[in-house]
């Protein structure tokens, strides 16, 4: 394969994902076109080489500028994206101003998709690497931590669907889906669409988040092209994934996954029993299941702070960034403080705005020996040694609720 790495002026600047943004040289973006044996990919890139590998892959209708730059570059996540070198993989024709794919090209199916994150490996010359993936991202890359095990040392998954489609989602997808051959949007497809990555709690809640998800769909993707992998999903084969036993131990191909997996949903998330599934099927030896209160589909853009804080745990608990300690007090209890004052301040009948982030001392950072000063120092570390205790109690239990 002939391919060359070149950097773009990419703009990250997201519609959806209007939080503010750390521009720097750790998370400025490298775009690496690659050619795969299922066609041409486009790979962008964060954070400094050279350092442990995170690879991501996105949902329908998103791609890596929409759904994945701006959640590495703000505050909570920095300290990852400073640590990590992360690969940002668009399945074929997803994009940032893509070309339209050719009517009659045969878009690649799940399995294939997921081989083509194997060429990526190969042509970057990953050895092993932190797989991130939500949605079809999610579905694909486990696909990949079945088949390459050896390439996988972790996996991370938001909203993941392992199973076929079912008789009754297929009729429900009937009418909203009657109009894809035409491979342009419908009311119906964009309403299926913002159900499945918002859901219904969500979308009465959070009605800036439906204009939003809407509005980009119609302007910043192709919508030909987000079409055809919307179809390759629905076609979907199940993904043959059990719980270790010893009838599978030899199996081929290997039926369970051998790395550290964290699903993630929310509580109102449309596919929430879809990752309980998937959650089952894993090694609850090896397995995290984390649900978000207060959140439905869409993860990234309703719970970011706790999802950072969740992935920088599951990290730790793989041996990387040991260095940043556990906060004093955790990203989800300062939310819910700012949210308690703002409801003291407009009475309890209001509805706090909707927080990405909570700004927290320089003193909540760095060792536990340089944290705490004055006559308070024993009764701060207590607290920081109570926190240490529930965070480990927490994902010892292996099901965590935030």
């Amino acid at each position: 394969l002939t391919m060359s790495t070149y950097t773009t002026s990419v703009d990250t600047q997201d519609r959806l994902l209007e939080r503010p943004m750390h521009e720097t040289s750790i998370t400025a973006v490298k775009s690496i076109p690659i050619s795969t044996r299922y066609g041409y990919v486009l790979v962008t890139q964060q954070g400094t080489s050279g350092r442990p590998v995170m690879v991501t892959y996105h949902d329908v209708g998103y791609n890596s500028a929409t759904q994945f730059h701006h959640f590495f570059s703000f505050s909570e996540m920095i300290p990852i994206t400073e640590h990590f070198t992360i690969y940002h993989i668009n399945a074929p024709g997803q994009e940032d101003r893509a070309t339209p794919l050719p009517s009659t090209s045969v878009y690649p199916t799940m399995e294939e998709l997921a081989e083509t994150v194997n060429d990526v490996f190969n042509h970057l010359d990953i050895k092993s690497a932190i797989a991130f993936g939500i949605g079809v991202g999610a579905n694909i890359l486990t696909r990949f931590a079945l088949k390459y095990s050896s390439k996988v040392y972790g996996l991370i998954l938001i909203n993941c669907i392992s199973r076929g489609l079912g008789w009754l989602e297929g009729f429900t997808l009937k009418w909203p889906t009657q109009d894809m051959p035409q491979q342009t949007w419908t009311d119906p497809l964009l309403t299926y669409l913002t159900w499945y990555h918002l859901g219904y709690e969500s979308q009465s809640t959070h009605p800036d988040l439906v204009q939003a998800l809407r509005r980009h769909l119609e302007e910043n993707v192709n919508a030909k092209n987000v079409i055809k992998l919307l179809n390759s999903f629905l076609k979907r084969t199940p993904i043959l994934m059990e719980r270790p036993n010893e009838s599978i131990k030899n199996s081929n191909p290997p039926k369970s996954l051998k790395c550290t997996v964290v699903n993630i949903t929310g509580f109102s998330a449309p596919h929430k029993d879809d990752v309980i599934d998937t959650n089952d099927k894993c090694d609850p030896a090896m397995s995290s299941y984390v649900e978000f209160a207060d959140c439905g589909g869409a993860i990234l853009e309703e719970q970011p702070a706790k999802t950072a804080e969740a992935i920088r745990l599951f990290l730790q608990g793989l041996g990387y960034i040991s260095h940043l300690s556990i906060p004093k007090y955790s990203i989800a209890n300062r939310l819910t403080e700012q949210a308690a004052e703002y409801k003291r301040r407009n009475g309890p009948t209001s509805r706090a705005p909707r927080r990405t982030s909570a700004p927290f001392d320089a003193a909540d950072s760095g060792l536990y020996g340089n944290d705490s000063h004055g006559e308070d120092t024993d009764d701060d570390q207590n607290d920081y040694g109570n926190e240490l205790q529930l965070r480990v109690d927490s994902f010892e239990d292996r099901n965590v609720k935030i």
